[in-house]
Parts: C-alpha cells; structure tokens; sequence
C-alpha cells in the first residue's frame, strides 16, 4: 500500500510540474507572438509618448521653487499666453518653459546618440562620453575658458563662444574617431583607442585647470556637472534645430544600423559599406552632441542608461522602434532626474547643519541612476556587453 501511495504521489508530482511547464510554455509563446507584433510596439511607444507628455505637463507646473507663480497662473499663462502679470510670464516661458524643453531634447538627442554608437561598436557602454565625443567638447570649451588667446578668438561669436567651441572640439573628436575607424577593422579596437583618447583629452582639460583662476574654475565645474537650469529661450533654437536634423538623419541611418545588428560582414554580404556607414552614425552623433552639451554641461549617463532601458521594453532590436523608444526613455528619464533635483533633493542643511538652498544639479542625479543603471548591467552580465 506504502508504494502504491508513493507511486500516485510521484505522478501527481509529475503531472502538476508538467501541467506547469505547458502552462508556462504556452505563455511564453503566447507572449512572445504578442512582442513580435508591430500593434505591440506601437502601442509601448504611444506609452512612453503619454508619460513623456504628462512628465512635461507635471514639470511645467510643479518644475520651480517660485512661491509667487501659483497652479493657476501656470493654467492662466498656458490658455491666454499671458498671467497678466510680466514678471510672472517672465518666470513661465524664460525660466521654467525653457528648462524643461531643454530636458526633453538633452535626453531625445543623447539617448538617440548613445543607441547610434552602441549599435556601430556592438558594446552596451558605448556613448558619446566613452566615444570621445563629450571630451572634446570639454577640452574646448576648457580652452576658452581659461586660455586668453582662444577666449578673444571666440568673442567675436558674441555670446556663443562656449557653443561654437564646443562644436568644434565635438567635431574634431569626431575626425579623429573618422581616421581610427577608417585604418581599424574591428569595433571593439576603435572604442578602446577613442576611450583612451578622451582619456587624454580629459587629461589636458585637468591640466588647464591646475592652472586656472579660481572664477574660471568654478564656471568650469557648474558646466562639468550638468545642469539645465541656464537655458534661455535663445538657447532652445539650437537644440531644436539640431534635434530637428537629427532626426532626418536617424530615419535616414536606420536601414544601416539594422544592417550592422547581424555583424558586420553580414552586412558587407548585402553590399554594405561599413566604413561610409560608421563616418554618418559618427558625424551625425557628433553634430548633435557639439551643439547639446556646450548649452548644458556634461551628461554621461542618458547615452547608455536611454536605450539600456528602452531595450526591454520594446522587445525589439529592430531600430525602426528601437531608436524612438530610446529617444522617448531619454526624455522620461531627463524631467524625472529634473523633478528629483528640483523638489526632492536631500537638503544640503540637514549635512553641513546650515541654511543653504542649494538645489542638487541634474547632472549629479543623472550620474546616480545612471550609475545604479549601468552596474545592474555589468552584475546581471547582459549580453556580456556586447551586442549580438
């Protein structure tokens, strides 16, 4: 009787844990069948587009420290373009207004940058700071900043000397990136000769700075760290163009970068040409970063966080949906690292026991979830960091 009931248990046993496999295989596939259609990843993107649009309208109205601005002016200014007050406007659309649109395109525009780079390198953590790209923007406008000679060069642009710069160090980085591509047959070899190369760069920069005064050293650092809260009105016409023009190109560059997701002589088999291919994914990333990150400072972690996290979310490599997603994650995570530095940031009093009303920079938020971001990464070991 004892082994009768052992043997009714073991096959109770059996069939439950078979009845599981089957119940969960036919999830799976189930699943799987819904990731694959494109209702599927059209509906994720209108998502991310939703939340995109009700961080804006939570930013708008909640994204300032200004008592005298209340709800209701924020709706007043927004119907009637107008609160009647001027002070007041002017808080809305050249203070608030600009930052949180200038959020939107730094996270579109570098999270966009960062997916373009991971997928011509196949490596996770390529971007444009571990590209080389951000350095040399750095370097330059280091150089205006604390060399006299560049400083009087550039003021003929008159007010935008560090943009101009910046551009120029993101372009000349870019043509050194250019010549390691075109004589490298191997990704991984260029992205480790560009990291070295910002390392040098990063090495100059520092060096200008031991010798710097002390002003210029702090203009330096607030630039270093990221921050929106500079921009101006003036300052969005740049950025949308640059957005603007990048777009065109990332539409144009998707049949490429879908080519180079199978490797690279998969692609060269279709008549591909890697070496033309990887100077427009490299000049197109540069243009756009060259005119971002001189208006707002450095952000180094959106480029690889944005599509780190748009991946899972879209099911697809398909950059066709790949890339917007990761644009629109870039934008979410921007205006929710931009509230967390605005309203909820650790009070630098309740540390230093004083009445400072310091407000966290974006950029140091970013480094943060970036960073939690990009360790989870290299711990779950995804993909071994390489794109398959």
């Amino acid at each position: 009787m004892d082994e009768e009931n052992n043997l009714k248990d073991n096959l109770k046993d059996n069939l439950k844990d078979n009845l599981k496999e089957n119940i969960l295989d036919k999830t799976n596939n189930t699943l799987n069948k819904i990731y694959k259609k494109k209702s599927y990843k059209y509906l994720v993107l209108l998502f991310l587009l939703i939340i995109c649009i009700i961080l804006f309208i939570i930013s708008i109205y909640y994204g300032g420290n200004a008592e005298s601005v209340s709800v209701g002016d924020i709706t007043q200014a927004i119907l009637h373009h107008t609160t009647g007050e001027v002070y007041k406007d002017v808080i809305i659309k050249e203070i608030r207004f600009p930052k949180v649109f200038g959020a939107i395109l730094v996270g579109m525009a570098l999270a966009g940058s960062g997916l373009m780079l991971q997928v011509l390198f196949r490596n996770l953590l390529a971007s444009p700071y571990t590209t080389g790209i951000s350095s040399g923007v750095l370097l330059m406008v280091s150089l205006v900043l604390f060399v006299n000679s560049f400083s009087e060069f550039f003021k003929a642009f008159m007010g935008y000397e560090t943009l101009i710069a910046g551009w120029i160090g993101g372009l000349l980085s870019t043509l050194i990136l250019i010549a390691i591509a075109h004589k490298s047959s191997e990704s991984n070899s260029i992205i480790i000769i560009s990291l070295l190369a910002s390392y040098m760069f990063s090495g100059l920069t520092s060096y200008l700075i031991s010798n710097a005064p002390v002003d210029s050293v702090k203009q330096y650092y607030g630039f270093s760290m990221g921050e929106v809260s500079k921009l101006t009105l003036d300052s969005l016409y740049p950025m949308t163009f640059a957005m603007i023009v990048f777009i065109i190109l990332g539409i144009y560059l998707v049949k490429p970068l879908n080519a180079l997701l199978f490797g690279e002589n998969y692609a060269k088999s279709f008549g591909a040409n890697i070496k033309q291919i990887r100077i427009k994914i490299l000049l197109t990333t540069s243009f756009v970063v060259g005119l971002i990150i001189p208006l707002v400072g450095l952000m180094a972690f959106v480029g690889i966080s944005g599509p780190y996290l748009a991946r899972p979310i879209i099911k697809t490599s398909d950059n066709r949906y790949l890339l917007p997603a990761s644009m629109l994650v870039g934008a979410i995570l921007m205006l929710v690292c931009y509230l967390i530095s605005l309203k909820y940031y650790l009070p630098i009093a309740l540390l230093t026991n004083t009445n400072s009303l310091t407000i966290l920079p974006i950029g140091a938020v970013l480094d943060i979830v970036g960073g939690i971001v990009v360790l989870y990464l290299i711990i779950k070991g995804e993909k071994k960091l390489i794109i398959q």
